[in-house]
């Protein structure tokens, strides 16, 4: 088989470089391991696919800090407006959340999905399933893709393959092993966007309590960050989306005898002064309850139970607590402490940090500075985002850019 390009991958960053590299007399042929395009598409967003976010142009790209100026050129070229004006004019609604982020008015990140197959079925595209790349070369001018079922001839490659987190869709970290057949650097794929692991069991005490805003704080490098949003407890830590945040700025501080001390502020919209005064009117107003009871009005039961056992006042009524225990209690509720151990494996990562090295990536093509023709897009390359949109937006601005700079090279 022959074609002008040939993508390896049918994810949101290899389905969006085919919709921008068709449309002439270019032949497009996707390649897709799985029975279907779009795997880990489905799972985004605990399936209604955050889109993007509504932030400006300039915050979504300080936000993919160490990898801003990489991500500048291809965010300038397809940013959210376009993005979102890319699916409208397909038919797909959009809603904006209080944070930010951006999702299908349907909540259904399927929809998300049909808009990119539908645009697929121009006639120069064609979509070969179930089809698992086993090698790729360059004889010459023309990229050779080898499967067990196939041999195909390209003159342009567009490596699309994703990282290797949530390999249950078929990230398996292919694309990095192409790449390194070009002579590509890898930098070595971490779990990023993961819970966390804590040395504290009450966490599987407390697992699948949620906290809707909380402020996570912690030390690195002897700088302060900070990581707010929800968070849930789990069977052995945490995890969330202030969670998430917080291990893409800590898992690389983390591993063998190194640990990371959090504070949690589990009231982060309230002053100490403020709950201090609250409280007081509070244990004024029931004084016969236990302490629990009271500060479960702020905090899920279960955690004002482990934090007043845990103060030595579990049993006391609110009219015996002294301004001491109260003083105590406040210091807990604005900083719960927990020490985390290690991230989840990568596996469980929602994203992954390291491959393809964006030292030998063109930002203004995403071609290969080694190897003419070849073009990454996606997680396949060393760049990652926080929560809420923005890995899907550099996934769907990459792809455009790589699409519509293969076309550009091919003329």
């Amino acid at each position: 088989m022959e074609s002008d390009i040939c993508i390896i991958g049918a994810g949101p960053a290899g389905m969006m470089a085919a919709c921008f590299a068709a449309g002439g007399s270019k032949k497009i042929l996707i390649i897709e391991s799985n029975t279907t395009a779009g795997r880990k598409l489905l799972l985004t967003g605990g399936g209604r696919c955050n889109l993007t976010h509504t932030a400006t142009t300039d915050e979504i790209i300080k936000a993919y800090k160490p990898f801003d100026r990489f991500v500048r050129h291809c965010i300038y070229e397809f940013p959210p407006h376009k993005l979102l004006q890319f699916f409208h004019c397909r038919g797909l609604e959009t809603i904006e959340e209080a944070d930010g982020c951006v999702f299908p008015k349907s909540q259904r990140a399927s929809d998300v999905k049909q808009v990119l197959l539908d645009e697929l079925k121009k006639p120069d595209i064609r979509i070969l399933y179930g089809s698992k790349v086993q090698s790729v070369k360059k004889d010459e001018d023309t990229f050779i893709i080898l499967s067990e079922k196939f041999k195909i001839a390209a003159k342009s490659l567009i490596i699309a393959t994703g990282g290797v987190s949530w390999p249950q869709t078929g990230s398996t970290g292919d694309g990095c092993k192409f790449a390194q057949l070009f002579g590509h650097n890898i930098i070595e794929p971490k779990a990023c966007l993961v819970p966390l692991v804590t040395q504290e069991i009450l966490c599987s005490y407390l697992a699948g309590i949620g906290i809707e805003n909380v402020r996570i704080s912690c030390k690195i490098n002897g700088k302060k960050i900070s990581s707010p949003g929800p968070m849930i407890f789990t069977h052995n830590g945490i995890g969330g989306p202030a969670v998430l945040d917080l291990s893409r700025l800590i898992t690389d501080q983390l591993g063998k005898n190194h640990k990371a001390e959090l504070s949690i502020d589990l009231l982060p919209d309230i002053t100490e002064q403020q709950l201090d005064k609250k409280l007081t009117e509070n244990f004024t107003q029931y004084p016969k309850r236990n302490i629990a009871s009271v500060i479960a009005q702020y905090v899920p039961k279960a955690l004002a139970e482990i934090i007043c056992g845990a103060g030595g006042f579990a049993d006391t009524a609110a009219g015996q607590l002294t301004k001491k225990d109260r003083k105590m209690l406040i210091e807990k509720l604005k900083s719960f402490r927990l020490t985390v151990l290690s991230a989840e494996p990568i596996e469980k990562a929602t994203v992954t940090r390291g491959g393809v090295d964006i030292a030998q990536i063109d930002p203004k093509t995403m071609q290969s500075r080694l190897c003419s023709g070849l073009f990454f897009t996606g997680e396949v390359i060393n760049v990652d985002g926080p929560c809420g949109g923005y890995n899907l937006q550099f996934a769907f601005s990459s792809g455009f850019l790589a699409g519509k700079s293969a076309v550009e090279l091919l003329r």
